[in-house]
C-alpha cells in the first residue's frame, strides 16, 4: 500500500461551526500528475523538407494549472523556426488555451534543432524542441532543349540530343520508332552508320527521376544516297589532226545519286587538250547532266595522250576520262602544164587571190619546162594562175588565159 500524508491548516469560524481545512494527498498505488503548463505537440518535429519551402504546424498552449497565467512573449532559437499566433500579452485562465502557428522554412541542406520558448510575468518560461531537416528540392524531369531531325548521307552516322531540367540523377533511354534501343541511356545518341532503310526514323527520349518522366518530341532521320557521278565514255579517240587546226568531242556527266555533287577540282594532262562545258564549283543535283566538251587542238605531229581528272563530293571521286589523238602535218600543192610556146627560152608562173589579178610570179627563175608545182597553196584557199613565156631576146608575153582551182580540205 502507498503511504499517506496529511497537511493541515488553521481552523476557521464558517455559519457557526468549525470546520477543518485539510489537504489529502493519497499515493495508495498511484502517483498523482502535478498541474502544468503544456505544449502540444513536443517536440514539434517537421522532418524532411525542401529548401526554400515552407511548412506550418499548428501549435496548443494549455494552462493546466488552477491559476490564471500572463503570457508576455514567444521565441525561437533558430530564424529557420518562426511563430505566429495571437497577439501577446495574453492571460490564461485555468484550463484555457493558446493556438499558434509554428513554420519550418530550411535553408542548407542539413538538421535544424532549436528551442520554441514562451515567457511568462513571473519570468519563468515553457519551452518545446524544434526539429526539421533541410533537403534540396526535388523537380520532376522537363525537356529544355528538344532533340532535332538530323539528315545524313547513307553510311554517316547521326547525332541526336537533349537537355532536360530537374533534380539529379536524371535517366535517359532513346527509343527509335517506339521501341527503346539498347545501351542509348545518356543525353545525346549517336547512330551506327546510317542505311537507307532509317530512312524516316522517329527518335524519342524519355528523362525520368524519382518524381516521373517527361518525353521528348520526334526527331526525323533523313538518309539520302550520296551522289554518284557517271559518264557516258571514259575514253575518246581523236585519231589524226592536222597541225594547226582542232577537233572537239563531247561527254555528258551525269549524277546518278541521291545528293548533289559539288565539282571540287578539274585537272587535264596532255598537249594541245583543253576541257570547257565544266568547272570548279559547279552543283549538280541529283539526275542532273551537264555535257564536258574536250578539243584537240595538236601544235605538233606525233600521238598524243592525255586524261581529264574531276574531283566532287561524290562516292566515286575522282572520275577520269582518257583521251588520245595524233597531230599530223598536212602539205597541199597544185601542179599547172601548159603548151609549149616556140621560139622561148623559158616561162613565168604568177598567181593571185582573185579572179583576173593582180598576179604574183611565185617561180624565182625561168622555168624552162612546161609544168610547175605549186607547193605554197593552202587548203580551203581559192587560187586563179597565168602564164608568161620569156623569148631570147628575154621579152616576155603577155598572161596566158588565166586557169584557177580550190584547194580541198583534209
Amino acid at each position: 500500500m502507498g503511504s499517506v500524508k496529511y497537511s493541515y491548516s488553521r481552523v476557521k469560524q464558517t455559519f457557526g461551526r468549525a470546520i477543518l481545512g485539510a489537504t489529502i494527498l493519497l499515493a495508495i498505488g498511484t502517483t498523482l500528475q502535478a498541474l502544468t503548463f503544456t505544449i502540444s505537440p513536443n517536440p514539434i518535429d517537421f522532418g524532411n523538407q525542401a529548401i526554400g519551402t515552407n511548412t506550418p504546424l499548428n501549435v496548443t498552449l494549455t494552462n493546466g494549472t488552477h491559476g490564471k497565467t500572463k503570457i508576455l512573449s514567444v521565441s525561437s532559437s533558430l530564424p529557420q523556426f518562426s511563430y505566429s499566433g495571437p497577439p501577446l500579452p495574453v492571460t490564461l485562465q485555468p484550463g484555457q488555451t493558446m493556438s499558434g502557428t509554428v513554420t519550418f522554412t530550411p535553408t542548407a541542406s542539413q538538421a535544424f534543432n532549436g528551442t520554441l520558448t514562451f515567457t511568462r510575468a513571473n519570468g519563468s518560461t515553457i519551452t518545446a524542441s524544434l526539429n526539421g531537416v533541410g533537403v534540396q528540392p526535388v523537380a520532376a524531369p522537363s525537356i529544355a532543349t528538344q532533340p532535332v531531325s538530323r539528315t545524313v548521307t547513307a553510311g554517316q552516322t547521326a547525332t541526336f540530343s537533349v537537355s532536360a531540367t530537374g533534380t539529379a540523377p536524371l535517366s535517359y533511354q532513346w527509343g527509335k520508332n517506339g521501341t527503346a534501343i539498347s545501351g542509348a541511356t545518356s543525353s545525346s545518341y549517336t547512330t551506327p552508320a546510317t542505311t537507307s532503310s532509317d530512312n524516316g526514323a522517329k527518335y524519342t527520349v524519355v528523362v525520368g527521376n524519382s518524381m516521373g518522366s517527361a518525353t521528348s518530341n520526334a526527331a526525323t532521320l533523313t538518309v539520302t544516297t550520296p551522289g554518284y557521278l557517271t559518264d557516258n565514255a571514259t575514253s575518246l579517240g581523236f585519231g589524226n589532226v592536222n597541225v594547226g587546226s582542232s577537233s572537239t568531242q563531247s561527254v555528258t556527266l551525269t549524277n546518278s545519286g541521291g545528293s548533289n555533287v559539288s565539282i571540287s577540282n578539274v585537272t587535264i594532262s596532255g598537249a594541245g587538250f583543253s576541257v570547257n562545258g565544266i568547272s570548279t564549283g559547279l552543283i549538280l543535283a541529283p539526275t542532273a547532266s551537264v555535257a564536258m566538251n574536250v578539243t584537240f587542238a595538236p601544235a605538233a605531229s606525233g600521238s598524243v595522250t592525255g586524261t581529264v581528272g574531276i574531283s566532287s563530293n561524290a562516292s566515286n571521286s575522282p572520275l577520269t576520262v582518257s583521251f588520245s589523238g595524233a597531230g599530223q602535218v598536212v602539205t597541199h600543192s597544185a601542179t599547172l602544164a601548159w603548151t609549149e610556146s616556140s621560139p622561148v627560152i623559158g616561162y613565168n608562173v604568177y598567181r593571185g587571190s582573185v579572179s583576173g589579178g593582180p598576179y604574183t610570179k611565185i617561180n624565182p627563175s625561168l622555168d624552162a619546162t612546161t609544168s610547175l608545182t605549186d607547193t605554197t597553196v593552202q587548203a580551203g584557199q581559192t587560187y586563179y594562175w597565168v602564164v608568161t613565156a620569156v623569148n631570147a631576146s628575154n621579152v616576155e608575153s603577155t598572161y596566158s588565159n588565166q586557169t584557177a582551182a580550190t584547194i580541198p580540205t583534209p
